[in-house]
């Protein structure tokens, strides 16, 4: 792990930010990639604490020890209310913190259960897609790969993204497999299929360094032919019900 030989530890900043900032934290967390032990010269630390009912919850970025250090702040109700919202958008990066996280702190067993609960939420997986989800998934990347194919060159590269995107997130979804966005999004493909993932790769860099998009467009065919294929012609969305 990549640290200057000015500054203390990953564990020993931490700890000192609790023992200052949160002496009656209930549970307190450190994840992200210095835990992963893929930090880099710009990694922060990701600090997750559990604070009382009574505390405001909320997420500050500072530095401070010699780190850059993200600071999510949660009550246990908040927590809740993030990982269920997490869940719903197949992207669990608070549980992810939890489960995959170092405890720093574990007042009457909070960081236990805490654990153990995420863990289990990101064991299970997403939800199954309904049909009106898997319906507009597939007629979205049909749609971006109609764009792709005879789009203006200065305009290739953003379609060859959004592309990518909803191809690896319908992969992803039909699988039932929690999605990521940036970096965590081909970290999540990886993970589940890596042949996938280097076929996805691939066919990106194709398209954004020369303009071949046959890769990429193959690539979005795969993620179709999972999923009943391309769907355009007889798509339908009835609008919300404004009327109440």
């Amino acid at each position: 792990m990549w640290q200057p030989v000015d500054r203390p530890s990953a564990i020993q900043a931490a700890a000192a930010i609790l023992a200052r900032d949160f002496p009656d934290c209930l549970a307190a967390f450190m994840g992200g990639s210095v835990v992963r032990g893929e930090a880099t010269a710009t990694s922060d630390l990701d600090l997750l604490i559990i604070v009382p009912d009574d505390h405001p919850s909320y997420r500050e970025s500072l530095h401070d020890f010699g780190w850059p250090i993200e600071v999510f702040v949660q009550t246990p109700a908040v927590h809740q209310y993030f990982g269920r919202h997490d869940a719903a958008r197949r992207s669990p990066s608070t549980s992810r913190m939890v489960c995959e996280g170092v405890v720093l702190q574990d007042r009457d067993g909070w960081a236990a259960r805490l654990k153990e609960a995420d863990c289990a939420l990101l064991a299970a997986g997403p939800a199954p897609l309904t049909e009106q989800e898997l319906a507009f998934a597939r007629y979205f990347v049909t749609d971006l790969m109609d764009d792709l194919m005879d789009a203006r060159p200065d305009e290739k590269a953003f379609i060859a993204w959004e592309l990518a995107q909803n191809a690896t997130n319908l992969i992803l979804d039909w699988h039932r497999q929690w999605r990521g966005r940036g970096k965590w999004l081909l970290r999540s493909l990886r993970h589940f299929d890596a042949t996938l993932a280097e076929g996805l790769t691939d066919g990106l860099h194709r398209a954004m360094t020369t303009g071949d998009t046959t890769s990429l467009l193959a690539f979005a065919d795969q993620a179709l032919e999972l999923t009943g294929g391309r769907l355009w012609e007889g798509f339908r969305a009835d609008a919300p019900d404004v009327s109440q």
